[in-house]
């Protein structure tokens, strides 16, 4: 058999001692770092970027099992190979055809489920359009998302049966509210609880049951949808209205797996009960018997593991009060973790065991992110889905993180770690699939749609996304700052406020109305702690008149909040270009912009004193682009709120990276914007928006044109006051250029990186990503650097590597760990069966720096 290389967790499921990632080896150095003695001077035009040859692959891709159909329509298991995540193992659900639509939009409300195993589509008008198949490709998680919906447009018709005898009267469900509501918020209906690389969990309330004459059942019904990659559960809640049922009988069935159960005697009006059906593939039934979990934390507190029939998974249910810490929770600067030892005891062959936990109370709810580690918090590689809610009165805040872990016959010990506040000395990053069932009042707002919300710490959101637009009519909602306070003595450790709003594209259609998504879904590729990264990949339009593909990572930091943005827009038929834009900043309420600027890589274009005598929807600077070369940025300096909050606030930005437009046979490599204003507040203040438009004389785009852009949405403090992080460069900066374009270009030209490496290729250049091209030392040499700066290795054969910094001849290995081993993040890829490591590299005050992987 050819060589696996797992050391995470092989050394996991044997029970062997960890190793020690930054073991010291003598290495030879690569060119000195010059230290820079003032930061604002060392922002000069580093040397260029070189991407030597790729050497041979370091290693063959691991050989995937097939599995084969059989009679019962699931799937004939192969001996199991364990890998840290199996190359089918992940799970996407999405709107076919978009959750918000036009009102003259008459497509049908599909949701969508395509797994690694398995595609399931419902059409909640009518449940007898139920289509199911299995998916027997080789498309990993990352592949399936580029394969837009063309894995799952052949499903089969498939028989979705749920039915009630009552009185030899036979009901069966044929819709749900979500399919007869009318209106563009119509989908609240089908609410989202979890979503991620895993598990999709979503409800249908409102069941309607019919007979054959279509006369209508009586009824409260609900159903329950729970996704994993080789699983379906549904979960059934019925109650009888107006008048009791006696002796009923209650039917379910799917393909070939069904249940029928009769309730004898009296069910009485309003009383819940639940069935339920469990559909498992590939053996999966077997997880269910001769496994035994233990959970248990640092303070000898043991809390049982159940297997979980709603969940199909193993089930840990830590509730408000149950779990003991001895550091102080909410908002303040939480440097700690909660710590849980999984202890899995298999009698059966090696398997992946579905676990879920459900932890009521957590640290701050705002920003945390779970992370799989050995025993001794090296990080395994293994996914952990982080999706959580603190909108629900009822449940309170609560994490449920999802994993499927790898465990071999016998024993297998891992521990469970959630980062707050600091994952080592830095701020944790997280990008978390956040419910909103439960928000507004009654909890009955208007969306449940899919909303994703990152943070930098836990001290509030940085910035939050309202993919489904089920809440509103923009894409970006809430934009908050990173350890800002109004003032040397305000408070600390709490929520901010950087101007609430804004916008990805925006174009209308040939009805003059809004594009919304149609097929977009959503890939948590990382989800922290130390870059994040998320994929959403659709289109614009009900006739999908507009390719889309971004990319969204926030970092590991400790000075301010960046977002980093990628956007590959391509027409696929015309559209209007006017009275649209191709990205948004703004939409803010009780905020004043008393001045603009904007400028590129070699300083500032200009600087405007925003008047007073402007009206509302009127363009104060129209179609002006951006010249010289990128990166382009505009700033908002001395941008305060009027709402008399007594918080944290301060400016947004924009850095454009890079831009270039393919329009009609003609190439734009120039960002083009605009400043509208948004409203007037108080005594005259004016309160502008910024937008990335098209270029100016474009009036419409032709199938085929392209727009191609890398943006990075920034949030600084007024003064040095207001900062109270630990970055003291940044601090000295802002005591030196408060309220200043300055802190902008800093950021845009600083960060404007040129990479060298040997024995890899770098593929982008800020966050850094280099593909190793060999297996032994990577030498990299960075020219540039504000912050924290991340950077990926990925393809490498192992994740038994340690990270060195190179001074002159002196070699110092990189450690930020507080808790051991808690510092760095690993990914593994089933498709090339290679790791990934992320780190977050200290550059501020140094004009070049060296670094070398090695492995250990």
């Amino acid at each position: 058999m050819k060589r696996i290389i797992w050391i995470l967790v092989i050394a996991a499921l044997a029970g062997a001692a960890a190793f020690s990632l930054m073991r010291y080896t003598p290495i030879e150095p690569v060119a000195p770092i010059e230290p820079s003695p003032d930061l604002p001077k060392q922002l000069t035009k580093p040397v260029e970027t070189q991407k030597p040859q790729r050497e041979p692959a370091i290693k063959p891709k691991p050989v995937i099992p097939e599995s084969k159909p059989v009679e019962n329509g699931a799937l004939e298991e192969p001996a199991v190979e364990l890998f840290p995540v199996a190359l089918k193992n992940y799970s996407y659900a999405f709107w076919l055809n978009g959750w918000k639509k036009n009102l003259n939009d008459k497509s049908a409300d599909i949701l969508s489920f395509e797994t690694g195993h398995y595609g399931l589509t419902l059409d909640l008008s009518d449940f007898g359009k139920t289509r199911f198949s299995l998916l027997n490709d080789k498309a990993d998680y990352t592949e399936a998302l580029r394969e837009d919906t063309k894995r799952i447009s052949g499903l089969d018709p498939v028989e979705l049966v749920i039915k009630v005898n009552v009185d030899g009267r036979i009901f069966r469900a044929v819709t749900c509210q979500a399919g007869i509501d009318q209106g563009v918020k119509k989908l609240q209906a089908a609410r989202l609880w979890e979503s991620g690389q895993l598990v999709q969990h979503y409800d249908l309330i409102g069941l309607v049951f019919k007979d054959d004459s279509g006369l209508e059942l009586s009824c409260e019904g609900k159903l329950d949808i729970v996704v994993w990659p080789n699983s379906l559960a549904l979960n059934l809640e019925l109650a009888p209205e107006q008048s009791g049922w006696s002796n009923a009988k209650i039917g379910m069935q799917f393909n070939d797996w069904h249940t029928e159960k009769t309730i004898s005697g009296a069910w009485e009006t309003g009383a819940k009960k639940q069935f339920r059906i469990a559909c498992d593939l590939n053996g999966r039934e077997k997880v269910k018997n001769g496994i035994a979990i233990q959970l248990n934390t640092p303070q000898n507190q043991n809390f049982p593991v159940e297997f979980d029939d709603v969940y199909n998974c193993y089930f840990a249910k830590i509730s408000k009060r149950d779990l003991k810490r001895r550091w102080k929770t909410g908002y303040t600067d939480i440097r700690e973790y909660d710590e849980f030892d999984i202890s899995i005891e298999n009698s059966n062959g090696n398997t992946y065991v579905p676990f879920q936990l459900d932890l009521s109370n957590p640290g701050n709810i705002t920003g945390l992110c779970p992370i799989l580690c050995l025993k001794d918090g090296t990080p395994t590689g293994i996914p952990v889905q982080l999706s959580k809610n603190w909108h629900h009165e009822g449940l309170g805040a609560y994490l449920r993180a999802y994993a499927l872990i790898p465990a071999k016959q016998g024993a297998s010990n891992y521990k469970l770690r959630i980062a707050y506040g600091f994952y080592g000395t830095l701020p944790s990053a997280s990008h978390a699939q956040l419910s909103l069932i439960g928000w507004g009042k009654d909890g009955a707002h208007g969306n449940n749609g899919r909303w994703d919300q990152l943070a930098i710490g836990c001290w509030g959101e940085t910035i939050c996304f309202d993919m489904d637009m089920s809440c509103v009519e923009n894409v970006i909602t809430d934009v908050r700052l990173l350890m800002t306070r109004n003032g040397r003595t305000g408070g600390k450790w709490t929520w901010t406020d950087a101007g609430w709003g804004g916008d990805w594209m925006n174009l209308r259609d040939n009805h003059d109305q809004k594009l919304y998504f149609t097929e977009l879904k959503t890939a948590y590729v990382s989800q922290g702690p130390c870059l994040t990264e998320v994929h959403y990949d659709g289109y614009y339009g009900s006739e999908r008149e507009v390719d889309l593909k971004a990319t969204v990572r926030t970092l590991r930091t400790d000075d301010y909040a960046r977002t980093f943005l990628s956007f590959n827009y391509t027409f696929t038929k015309p559209v209007s270009a006017t009275d649209g834009w191709l990205f948004k900043m703004g939409k803010t309420s009780r905020l004043v912009t008393p001045e603009v600027a904007y400028g590129n890589i070699d300083g500032l274009i200009k600087e405007h004193k925003v008047p007073s005598r402007l009206d509302k929807g009127e363009v104060y600077l129209k179609q002006t682009e951006l010249t010289g070369n990128g990166p382009w940025w505009v700033a908002f300096p001395g941008a305060y709120k009027v709402d008399g909050k007594d918080w944290g606030t301060g400016s947004r930005a924009l850095v454009i990276r890079s831009y270039e437009a393919l329009l009609d046979g003609k190439t734009y490599t120039n960002p083009t914007i605009s400043f509208p204003v948004y409203r007037v507040e108080s005594r005259g203040n004016i309160n502008l928006d910024m937008i990335l438009t098209p270029p100016k004389g474009v009036k419409e785009f032709q199938p085929g044109d392209t727009v191609a852009f890398e943006a990075e949405w920034i949030t600084l403090p007024r003064i040095a006051d207001d900062y109270y992080g630990p970055n003291e460069i940044f601090r000295k900066h802002l005591a030196k250029y408060p309220r200043s374009w300055k802190s902008v270009y800093r950021e845009a030209l600083g960060n404007n990186l040129k990479v060298q490496t040997v024995g890899g290729t770098v593929k982008q250049s800020y966050p850094i990503i280099i593909e190793a091209t060999r297996s032994d030392d990577i030498q990299v040499k960075i020219a540039g650097g504000v912050g924290v700066v991340p950077i990926r290795f990925e393809g490498l054969e192992s994740a038994n590597y340690a990270l060195y910094q190179v001074v002159g001849s002196k070699r110092s290995k990189l450690d930020q760990s507080v808790h051991g081993n808690d510092f760095w993040q690993t990914r593994y890829d089933p498709k090339s069966n290679t790791y990934s490591l992320t780190f977050n590299l200290p550059l501020d005050g140094l004009r070049t720096s060296g670094w070398i992987l090695r492995a250990d």
